[in-house]
């Protein structure tokens, strides 16, 4: 894995690094010294220079699923990133929504009401911006500025579906696992908060992890939702990561997540081969 990472930054020399969540296997139950020995063994494996920044993601395995959530291993995991984990990235005039989805069970508790307010404030400040005209009225005031673009949403859990039937391709999951039906708040996000979230942002692009498989879904129409597949070996037999390059032309990104995934088809190519040759 630190291979392919390491080959991945070599080849593609992306300005971002997105990890979608589910950085440390056993974060949810990880006591502070093996919590202390997986933080160094993630930087040394994914260790990256000043010319690419790393962005990284709650999932379940961080801090546990919702029931399993407290303060404490929120914390401890936002203090290794140095950020919260609910919050707007701005590279190059792209706004990168990302969304703790672990805490979006919309049933009052103290971590959920406090995601689902700064979500709010988020919305508020991206709705604005939309609406430079709007920035002088009461509403608006006070607000922070951001470019006046859609979001791209990055999140853990996949909006709700209501399995992978529709999915294809050789990221997609085997043909025998497609029709299981997802539980909402436990495979994907229910379908409330996963209503609220588009109806808040209005995103460009979701981009999301968890399943371990790929996947492309179309919501309401109108709102793109790629499922990233894992990018470990553990977790399937053909691991992968996807590239974007995101406007304005030019600017390079690349999106990984569970254990680290996500190339093109065209990239991964490129990047198999190094790896498959490599003595080291």
């Amino acid at each position: 894995m630190e291979r392919a990472f390491q080959t991945a930054l070599w080849v593609l020399r992306p300005e971002v690094v997105f990890i979608l969540g589910d950085i440390f296997d056993e974060g949810k139950w990880s006591s502070k010294n093996h919590w202390d020995d997986d933080v160094r063994r993630f930087h040394r494996m994914f260790r990256h220079s000043e010319e690419t920044e790393l962005v990284v993601l709650v999932g379940n395995h961080d801090i546990g699923f919702h029931y399993e959530m407290d303060w404490f291993k929120l914390q401890r995991f936002e203090k290794v990133f140095n950020a919260s984990s609910t919050r707007i990235v701005t590279k190059n005039g792209v706004n990168f929504l990302l969304v703790n989805s672990v805490a979006l069970h919309g049933d009052g508790c103290p971590i959920c009401q406090s995601v689902e307010k700064e979500l709010i404030r988020l919305s508020k400040d991206l709705n604005c911006s939309l609406q430079a005209s709007r920035r002088s009225e009461d509403g608006c005031k006070g607000t922070q500025v951001y470019p006046p673009t859609p979001p791209i949403m990055l999140q853990h859990y996949p909006l709700y579906r209501v399995s992978d039937a529709g999915c294809t391709g050789s990221d997609a999951a085997p043909p025998g696992e497609r029709h299981l039906l997802f539980r909402e708040k436990y495979d994907v996000l229910s379908k409330e908060a996963s209503q609220r979230l588009l109806n808040w942002f209005k995103p460009r692009l979701i981009l999301s992890g968890h399943t371990h498989s790929g996947c492309e879904v179309l919501h309401d129409n109108k709102y793109p939702e790629v499922s990233v597949p894992s990018f470990s070996w553990r977790n399937r037999n053909n691991p992968s990561c996807t590239g974007s390059d995101a406007a304005p032309p030019g600017e390079r990104h690349l999106l990984f997540r569970e254990k680290y995934d996500v190339l093109s088809k065209e990239a991964s190519q490129r990047v198999r081969s190094p790896l498959t040759s490599s003595p080291k």
